[in-house]
């Protein structure tokens, strides 16, 4: 069955992560993705952790899971034959992800500053931390830096006006920047379809993470009012009521007071009373839906005594029989085992040579039944700097070219 971007050539430029990402979502999505990497490799080949404390190129754990399904070239760019040889692939691409230092075009020295420089048809898409123009083009950044300047870091935190703004882990604004590089290559590979020509992208990290800060910007557009930061729930102009509760088993569930209808109210509080926990939730004045707001942090220490003398799984399974949006705040390792996902084939496994053995990935973000998506390939290793890069040779996928 044909998938969705089987006859893309893409050409990816740069070791930052969202680069990476973008180039894996097409990568799976059925593209051919070859990774332009250094005598060296990229970086992120020399990122931990790494399979069996080995560090080497070819054990990066991090690098593993951002390059499934990719070919490899060694290119130094730094010598007028490493240009050359980057320069031979170009024919043969549909889209090139540039995330390089210097914009591709300048690199080669070739006449012209974008696409047509490159080649007609080809989907010239370049990435940068704050764009090539501006008063902060040319800026270097990071992970950290992103989330900083680009307003997420002051919607993350805690309730104590005192406590610092926390950044969220795992590479977030990477990730933002990745999944809107996938978009934006797929929106100019349609167009490019309807209209024979391809239009450049000009992708900032800054732009994507600071259209990422859910209410904050239109708190204050419209309000200009500006959201605190509250523990483990959303950023909000006033305070709320906690809603992540202490379990008996350690650990905690996510019981939002939101949506607390007549019925579900009521189903909540006869559920309570099974454990005589119901306080005085009968009362008069919890009768309507506004007196229920109302009245909200005297409704929320019910629901934690509750929760501390019931295990977590129970306080799920039987606040979700009875409509409430409630659940267990799961650990990484609890993902792996949950039966939904399970069931749905959340994860998928993946064979490496070097170990010989299959390790567990996250499988499709999203089920498309006509053009499927799948992971078909383990990240390449790192080729010999003189293995052959000529487009004849990329011959297979997930391999090295």
């Amino acid at each position: 069955m044909l998938r969705a971007l089987d006859d893309a050539v893409v050409l990816e430029i740069g070791d930052v992560t969202g680069v990476e990402y973008a180039g894996k979502l097409l990568a799976d999505l059925g593209a051919r993705v070859v990774k332009i990497e250094p005598p060296d490799g990229a970086r992120s080949r020399h990122q931990p952790p790494f399979q069996g404390d080995a560090s080497d190129p070819d054990s990066s754990i991090h690098f593993w899971y951002y390059n499934t399904s990719k070919e490899s070239v060694v290119c130094d760019v730094t010598t007028a034959q490493g240009r050359e040889r980057l320069q031979a692939l170009l024919p043969g691409a549909t889209v090139v992800l540039d995330g390089g230092d210097a914009p591709l075009p300048a690199m080669l020295g070739l006449a012209g500053t974008g696409a047509e420089a490159l080649g007609q048809g080809i989907v010239y898409c370049r990435i940068t931390p704050f764009g090539d123009d501006g008063p902060w083009a040319g800026y270097r950044s990071s992970d950290l830096v992103q989330l900083a300047v680009g307003g997420i870091m002051a919607s993350c935190g805690y309730d104590d006006p005192t406590a610092h703004p926390v950044a969220p882990s795992g590479s977030q604004s990477h990730h933002m920047t990745g999944v809107n590089i996938a978009m934006g290559v797929l929106v100019a590979l349609l167009g490019r379809s309807r209209t024979g020509a391809a239009a450049p992208l000009d992708v900032s990290a800054h732009d994507c993470v600071a259209l990422s800060t859910e209410m904050a910007f239109t708190y204050w557009e419209y309000q200009r009012t500006t959201p605190r930061r509250q523990t483990g729930r959303h950023a909000r102009p006033y305070d709320t009521s906690a809603w992540n509760h202490l379990c008996r088993d350690g650990r905690y569930v996510s019981c939002l007071p939101l949506y607390l209808t007549d019925d579900r109210f009521a189903a909540m509080v006869d559920w309570f009373d099974e454990h005589g926990c119901a306080g005085n939730l009968r009362d008069p004045r919890y009768a309507t839906r506004d007196q229920r707001t109302a009245l909200l942090d005297e409704i929320i220490p019910v629901i934690a005594e509750f929760c501390a003398r019931q295990d977590s799984d129970y306080v799920f399974h039987e606040g979700q029989a009875r409509r409430l949006p409630w659940a267990p705040v799961g650990a990484t390792w609890d993902l792996l085992a949950d039966p939904h996902f399970i069931d749905r084939e959340a994860f998928v496994m993946v064979a490496r040579p070097e170990p010989d053995a299959t390790f567990s990935y996250p499988g499709a973000p999203y089920k498309l039944s006509r053009t499927p998506w799948s992971l078909t390939g383990h990240a390449p290793s790192l080729p010999h700097p003189e293995a052959p890069a000529h487009p004849a040779a990329l011959v297979a996928k997930g391999g090295n070219a």
